[in-house]
């Protein structure tokens, strides 16, 4: 089957990746050849635990969406698709410090403009955000407005910011919940929830997150 797709002359724009074998996902991913759109991996309940797959060997343009944690930091290095939907990663807050440092740095994962991820526990956001010269931003005085070119746009209210090398944009998005995504106005909640960070922030004490949703302007 995978020859027959690396053989075919029409384009192949999605993979969808259904539950299978650990080994056989493996077989799949160092074997596949084709230049795709979007990957999708519906792989939560695979048991992944021999398979630490380390480089993409064909190219993806728009998304990669995984729900296990099969594949290592160099794996997300690897890709140069635009959105990154990671969840039930292993990473720690050290890993995601070392992900974002690579973008901020123009290393790594250049043309990425969104990304979700999620881990297996709470991870302390000062791990996470070391030496990103990252600032909380108030959601009354800042709001951004983010165009996805396949889903409806969001706007993110204040947020956590930080910047590449080149001065472009990284926000991740502390108030994110998928059925107030398009609201434009600031909700009270997210404003109580942002002065409770804060207090934190400027006392010293170490916030948490398991799930961080960050977009790219």
């Amino acid at each position: 089957m995978i020859d027959w797709l690396n053989g075919m002359k029409s384009e192949i724009k999605r993979v969808y990746v259904e539950p299978a074998t650990g080994l056989m996902l493996e077989l799949f991913m160092n074997r596949f050849q084709r230049s795709i759109e979007d990957l999708e991996v519906q792989d939560r309940y695979i048991k992944c635990e021999e398979i630490n797959y380390k480089r993409l060997h064909f190219k993806i343009k728009n998304s990669f969406s995984s729900y296990s944690a099969w594949y290592t930091l160099d794996f997300l290095f690897s890709l140069g698709c635009e959105q990154i939907e990671a969840f039930f990663t292993n990473f720690s807050g050290k890993e995601l410090n070392v992900f974002l440092r690579s973008w901020q740095e123009g290393k790594t994962n250049q043309k990425l403009n969104r990304i979700k991820i999620s881990t297996c526990r709470n991870e302390i956001m000062s791990h996470v955000l070391k030496d990103c010269e990252a600032e909380l931003i108030d959601p009354r005085t800042t709001k951004l407005k983010f165009q996805d070119p396949i889903d409806l746009d969001i706007w993110i209210h204040g947020g956590i910011h930080f910047r590449r090398n080149d001065g472009r944009l990284a926000v991740i998005d502390i108030n994110y919940e998928a059925s107030e995504e398009t609201k434009e106005e600031v909700s009270e909640k997210h404003i109580q929830k942002y002065l409770r960070e804060r207090e934190m922030w400027d006392s010293g004490r170490h916030s948490v997150a398991c799930g961080f949703h960050i977009c790219f302007f």
